[in-house]
């Protein structure tokens, strides 16, 4: 047998990849697919905030939207949390994301007038609406009452698509309605393009798209939309190559185990 150069054996490897990825897209939602690769192919390191060219006017490709409303108590009260002295805004900064008001920042902080498409899109009546946008399309967005608090670990999911928050992390209560039959989550996936979908259409999802996977969690149908939703992040995030930890439970999907330090877990999320 005659042996074969580097270059060969790096090919090979190459297209065994490329049909091993393709044959796991089948049946799959083409958004899902869409928005999972885009984050592939950005290279997020989990110890580095992603690097991106401006595109002139247009900004960042991927960027987090944190929106607002004229008048919005609730709005002035979460930023002026944010942006407290040692606050989440700042650790953010300290390792390199920058937060502002116009689309070259990691973090663009807008009033819902000025994206009246994408304002359709969220349907949403409850300000601030924090989403992720990838080259103008919500691919990710945050439920407020979920147990989930919007802090650095959530604004590193939205720009990333990867939970590292540490499993010590204590939640907030919830807020939103729930059966008890799953636990919460603020951080959500789009559902076919869908980033506010209702019951049914998640239902439909889940017992389409997904139904292999769903069918081990028995009749959901008459669980909470949030519940489902919920469902519907984990099964996406382990499918899609998260890593799932059991919590002395059902099976749910979480990251790979990594440092549970306080500050290196936040570099992580947030920068270098």
């Amino acid at each position: 047998m005659s042996k074969r150069s580097p270059a060969y054996a790096a090919m090979l490897l190459t297209v065994v990849a490329g049909i091993t990825i393709f044959a796991e897209d089948q049946g799959r939602d083409p958004i899902e697919i869409n928005a999972r690769k885009i984050v592939t192919e950005a290279d997020l390191n989990p110890i580095a905030i992603p690097k991106q060219p401006n595109r002139e006017s247009k900004g960042l490709r991927t960027r987090v939207l944190f929106i607002t409303k004229e008048g919005c108590e609730r709005c002035q009260s979460e930023l002026s949390r944010l942006r407290a002295p040692g606050g989440d805004f700042e650790k953010l900064q300290s390792t390199g994301w920058r937060i502002g008001v116009g689309p070259n920042n990691h973090i663009q902080i807008i009033d819902y007038a000025d994206i009246p498409e994408l304002m359709k899109l969220l349907k949403v009546t409850e300000f601030p609406t924090v989403a992720c946008i990838v080259d103008g399309e919500i691919v990710r967005s945050f439920k407020d009452g979920c147990t989930t608090p919007l802090d650095v670990w959530t604004f590193g999911w939205l720009i990333k698509g990867e939970n590292e928050r540490p499993k010590t992390a204590i939640s907030e209560a919830a807020r939103v309605e729930s059966t008890g039959n799953y636990r919460l989550r603020g951080n959500h996936w789009t559902v076919e393009g869908d980033p506010n979908p209702s019951k049914e259409v998640v239902l439909k999802h889940l017992r389409g798209i997904h139904g292999n996977s769903s069918l081990a969690y028995g009749t959901i149908e008459n669980w909470s939309t949030e519940e489902l939703r919920s469902l519907h992040d984990d099964i996406h995030e382990r499918e899609g190559g998260g890593v799932a930890a059991t919590y002395g439970g059902p099976t749910y999907a979480q990251p790979a185990n990594r440092s549970l330090d306080a500050f290196s877990g936040a570099r992580k999320v947030t920068g270098r």
